[in-house]
């Protein structure tokens, strides 16, 4: 193995916290809707970090929801985390905040998830016309996966710390 593999392995490790995080949060979401859920792979490594197999939804509300669950889910966890760090630092602080920031990484739905979305909200356009108010949302979606290769993601979290330490 050379360095810059063992360095991506020790990355992803130290990131899985994240990667749980999103995955739960959309099960969570197929939990509320009722949608059944045929597979669960909250870590791996690999190409795809982690993944959540499920049926279709019936309504698009509940595909919405299931979509941007990692974002309201992970973004809550961060805020909440980032909110309990007080001084003088210690363990637990430094572990609240490694927590909030890898779980805040991932709080940004992939490229697969707008995609799903995506192609859900096309298929039931012409049954809601409602649907089309998800279109701008699906498309923040797909800008935020662009921007991820710029690291938005990491300015992302820095706005929850922000509002965590200031806010809450």
């Amino acid at each position: 193995m050379n360095f810059h593999r063992i360095w991506r392995h020790v990355l992803t490790i130290i990131g899985s916290p994240g990667v749980v995080a999103h995955e739960l949060a959309h099960l969570f979401f197929c939990i509320c809707a009722r949608v059944k859920v045929h597979k669960v792979k909250l870590f791996q490594f690999g190409e795809t970090a982690g993944y959540v197999i499920h049926d279709e939804p019936r309504r698009f509300d509940q595909a919405f929801l299931i979509s941007f669950g990692p974002l309201l889910i992970n973004s809550s966890a961060s805020l909440f985390l980032f909110s309990q760090l007080r001084g003088p630092y210690q363990l637990k602080q430094l572990v609240f905040l490694w927590f909030g920031i890898v779980i805040g990484l991932h709080a940004i739905p992939s490229i697969g998830d707008a995609k799903t979305l995506f192609q859900i909200a096309n298929s039931r356009v012409w049954r809601n016309p409602l649907v089309l108010i998800s279109y701008p949302f699906i498309l923040i979606l797909y800008i935020l996966n662009i921007l991820k290769r710029l690291h938005i993601d990491i300015v992302y979290v820095a706005l929850l710390f922000y509002l965590g330490r200031i806010y809450f």
